[in-house]
């Protein structure tokens, strides 16, 4: 499964291939530890997250930005907390996990970024073009926000299957190379 075209041909930011982390069904993604009632979505996008990592030259570092991109975000949360609502009851632990910023919010919490965050709550491609014009203003700024920042992006294909991708970026280095964190 191939994501579409998501890094738009005006961006300066340099950084990785964008990766993707693809589920049949979001019950087969790993949740673990005391964020076990996080919406799964939010779960693979951590995956992705981790995944596209792996090919930065050194750690990303706590101030990290994320910027997530989604017209899904929670669905299968918020849908839960409707049908409790129905039957009268409703957890706490589902209100929290039922937060769309709980998909980029995750990923924050397990990796300990600390630098800016944001969803956009959009189709994913024109979503990618305005996460990358947001990262480009956070990496380049007069007083630059973060050094890397993971733009994240988490769709339900027409398969069903789930879909979640990222790519890290930094500002261009003056020789055009990507920075070390």
């Amino acid at each position: 499964m191939t994501s579409p075209t998501l890094i738009p041909q005006e961006s300066r930011l340099t950084g990785t291939a964008p990766v993707s982390v693809v589920r049949g069904d979001l019950a087969e993604v790993e949740r673990r530890g005391p964020l076990k009632f996080a919406d799964p979505a939010a779960w693979l996008v951590r995956s992705a997250l981790a995944e596209a990592a792996q090919a930065l030259p050194a750690a990303p570092g706590e101030t990290a930005g994320i910027i997530g991109v989604s017209e899904f975000a929670t669905g299968q949360s918020l849908r839960a907390v409707a049908a409790d609502a129905v039957e009268g009851h409703s957890s706490p632990r589902r209100f929290v996990a039922a937060s769309p910023g709980t998909l980029v919010g995750l990923s924050s919490i397990e990796f300990g970024h600390v630098g800016p965050t944001l969803l956009l709550t959009m189709p994913e491609e024109p979503g990618w073009a305005l996460a990358h014009t947001i990262a480009e203003s956070w990496l380049t700024g007069e007083v630059p926000s973060t050094t890397w920042v993971a733009i994240v992006s988490y769709t339900v294909e027409a398969s069903g299957a789930h879909r979640a991708t990222c790519r890290w970026v930094s500002a261009p280095s003056p020789a055009g190379e990507v920075a070390s964190p």
